[in-house]
């Protein structure tokens, strides 16, 4: 009745999970370079809160859909949250004879003969910063500023509904397609996916697992029994994160997966061990009182090798890194009471119906030839201790030189797939319109009441036009290009008509190139997405250049915004999960000499379990595909997972010197590999079939994350069947302990 109400409170209190992208979250931490970014949020609008809208028709734009789409415009800017609205639109152009500025495209559409005129005049007028419209005239970029509040997906969730609203009734009035892009919706898309995927990879993942469970043990009964306590460890788990406020992100959505293969891993182990006692004529105190004796310590320790490997993601400054530790570490927890617990409660309840004692004593087992074989493999190997250690040394150290020195990676697109709707247009958008993202200059003066001056926009003409220079595959955008384009089209014009067209334009346009205090100048560098090694070389080439050039009473901030805060904070973060990686490497060996109180057990558990890291990382860095926060997380994830099959191993050498402590000698390593090997093969396969579910992912991190840890989890099991026995026999725990 217990587990009921905590199930049931558990539901309840899984709806409160709250679910963000986390794609700029990640970076969010106590560093400097952080505090310098957030002061430029502050300070000056951001380009990431820009919304795409890339319109396309079969042919040219007819008078029909360009009306439409100017009602577009229009109910787009009247939606709350909707800061300023850019299109062919709002394009203007000097009016000589009255002085003033008006729009390029006239209210009346029909007035004009051929419709392509006004699109032509738009794209070759001066009076612009981008053409916004494709030379064929059958694509145009609408671009819609969001306040920076909508950032938040609470809020920017309503915003995107009224555009989709709107979206799709202008495409099927118009007989066109409308696509939207940026960051907010392509964020938006991600974490309102979240919640979805998790039930639909948990779900698979806990079927595919119980598959597995149930062809080898051949049992259905047995079967749904092994998958009691897992699924209650994930609902509990769901159930703390919405308790304690855990947010669910693209980094900590692989949680839950990895609680539910865990947790059905560590009570694979034990019901084998409990089938063996039940059939070997034990009662059901006796049978569970034995395999709790038998198993209950190492899955105390596997656990908390894993919690080990997890806290080891503290040393990260991410704070959302750090959280993913702190949820990953109370999930553990709430596995380790379901197996200890509830997993010997399922049984010790359903012992005494008759289909489950039948069940649990059938003595015909699959992993019996299994059993034998790894026996004969491990004598093999035992022979050859030195050979194969000395071999597998070498083979670390070669593997190591490869994966040393660590190359790291980062881009936002990676949470999606290349495929994806909203990079397919934001790659088409950015055609037309440039690259939509930004490495940002500030420029500040002192003491002065306006910038807006002779002297300063000077120097920022300098400036611009030697960044222009230097890096003339960007585009730089300034208060310049507003000056310039006011020249153009009034050779005549002066500061004070660069003020007047400021104080004209609205708070966001003017905001973006002299700040919200007016007290600076934005310089920025327009890029596109591109990998944080590409981008964090720009960010240096940029700060270098500037560094060089006469500032006069201007003083020029490091370079930042979104892409290059992700780009030089990346790198670092990556790193630091390596470190997180040996800090786990150099903490689990420890605890397992502790645990077992024989040091030589701890050397012994090294080889076996770095070899696999150093495989799958050497292969990252030798195959282009680099070191990304994914994958620098599953290498230390998955290797305090990876530890428990040898701990297993440990385990049962344990046991068995104790209970023949005169007797025992190399001789009877075979034997030991025999009795864990069905339960090491089977625990492997369940974790690698329900990791498979993450194939389902409509994120290709969760994916790559998910076959990462695979390959990891199977190479670990080679390694230990392979190295660890001989490891142990070099050791000299092969001998009794009267020896």
């Amino acid at each position: 009745m217990l587990l009921v109400i905590m199930s049931l409170g558990a539901t309840y209190a899984a709806t409160k999970i709250q679910y963000r992208d986390g794609a700029r979250d990640i970076f969010v931490s106590s560093s400097l370079e952080f505090a310098q970014y957030q002061r430029h949020v502050n300070d000056f609008p951001q380009s990431d809160t820009d919304i795409l809208i890339f319109a396309k028709s079969h042919t040219h734009f007819n008078q029909l859909q360009l009306e439409l789409l100017r009602d577009f415009v229009f109910n787009g800017q009247l939606i709350d949250g909707v800061d300023i609205a850019v299109s062919i639109f709002s394009q203007q152009v000097f009016d000589r004879d009255t002085g003033a500025y008006k729009t390029l495209i006239a209210e009346d559409l029909s007035s004009y003969s051929d419709i392509k005129q006004p699109m032509r005049d738009v794209r070759d007028a001066n009076l612009k910063l981008t053409p916004l419209i494709n030379e064929n005239l059958n694509e145009i970029v609408i671009l819609f500023s969001i306040e920076d509040r909508m950032s938040d997906l609470d809020n920017v969730s309503p915003l995107i509904a009224e555009l989709e609203e709107l979206m799709e009734s202008t495409s099927v009035q118009g007989n066109m397609s409308l696509e939207m892009t940026g960051l907010p919706p392509m964020s938006h898309r991600i974490a309102s996916n979240l919640a979805s995927e998790q039930i639909l990879v948990s779900m698979v993942g806990g079927v595919l697992g119980s598959l597995v469970t149930l062809l080898l043990f051949r049992s259905i009964l047995i079967g749904a029994l092994n998958g009691v306590a897992p699924t209650l460890a994930l609902l509990f788990t769901l159930g703390s994160f919405g308790l304690l406020g855990f947010e669910m992100n693209v980094i900590s959505n692989t949680v839950t997966i990895l609680i539910l293969v865990l947790a059905m891993a560590d009570c694979v182990h034990m019901t084998h061990e409990l089938r063996k006692n039940a059939a070997a004529g034990m009662g059901k105190h006796e049978a569970i009182g034995s395999m709790m004796r038998s198993l209950g310590p190492p899955t105390i320790l596997t656990s908390l090798t894993t919690i080990i490997a997890l806290a080891s993601l503290f040393y990260s400054e991410s704070e959302m890194i750090r959280g993913f530790s702190i949820a990953g570490i109370a999930g553990m927890l709430i596995a380790l009471f379901s197996v200890i617990v509830i997993h010997p409660l399922v049984y010790a309840l359903a012992w005494d119906f008759g289909p489950v004692q039948k069940a649990m004593t059938n003595k015909t087992q699959l992993q019996t030839g299994w059993a034998h074989k790894f026996g004969r493999v491990t004598k093999w190997l035992v022979v050859r201790k030195y050979a194969v250690v000395a071999g597998s040394a070498i083979v670390s150290i070669v593997l190591l030189t490869q994966f040393l020195p660590i190359q790291t990676t980062h881009q936002f697109s990676e949470y999606l797939h290349e495929n994806d709707p909203m990079l397919v247009a934001l790659g088409q958008a950015e055609e037309i319109v440039g690259p939509s993202q930004s490495l940002d200059i500030i420029l500040r003066k002192n003491g002065e009441k306006t910038i807006i001056s002779e002297k300063y926009l000077s120097t920022l003409e300098k400036i611009h036009a030697a960044l222009e220079t230097k890096f003339s595959d960007q585009t730089v955008v300034s208060a310049i290009n507003l000056q310039r384009l006011i020249r153009q089209n009034n050779p005549g014009a002066t500061i004070s008509d660069l003020s007047n067209v400021l104080e004209q334009l609205p708070a966001r346009g003017r905001d973006e190139l002299v700040g919200r205090n007016g007290d600076g100048f934005k310089v920025s560098v327009m890029i596109s997405d591109s990998p944080s090694g590409q981008t964090e070389a720009l960010v240096t080439q940029i700060n270098q250049s500037v560094s060089e050039l006469d500032l006069g009473e201007l003083k020029a901030e490091p370079v930042t915004s979104l892409a290059a805060l992700a780009a030089t904070q990346s790198d670092r973060m990556i790193r630091e999960l390596t470190i997180s990686f040996l800090i786990a490497a150099f903490a689990c060996p420890l605890l397992i000499a502790l645990w077992f109180r024989q040091w030589r057990y701890g050397v012994a558990a090294v080889l076996p379990n770095i070899l696999p890291i150093l495989v799958v990382g050497a292969w990252l860095m030798f195959s282009g595909w680099k070191l990304e926060f994914t994958s620098a997380l599953a290498l230390s994830i998955a290797f305090g997972v990876a530890v428990d099959d040898t701990i297993h191993v440990l385990n049962r050498l344990q046991i068995k010197r104790a209970n023949y402590p005169r007797s025992f000698t190399v001789q009877d390593l075979p034997q030991i590999m025999r009795h864990v090997a069905p339960a090491l093969i089977t625990t492997t396969l369940v974790l690698s079939v329900g990791l498979i579910a993450t194939l389902f992912s409509v994120m290709p991190t969760v994916t790559y994350f998910g076959v990462l840890c695979i390959v990891i989890f199977i190479l670990a099991l080679a390694a230990d069947v392979m190295i660890l026995l001989p490891m142990i026999a070099v050791l000299g725990l092969g001998r009794s302990r009267s020896e």
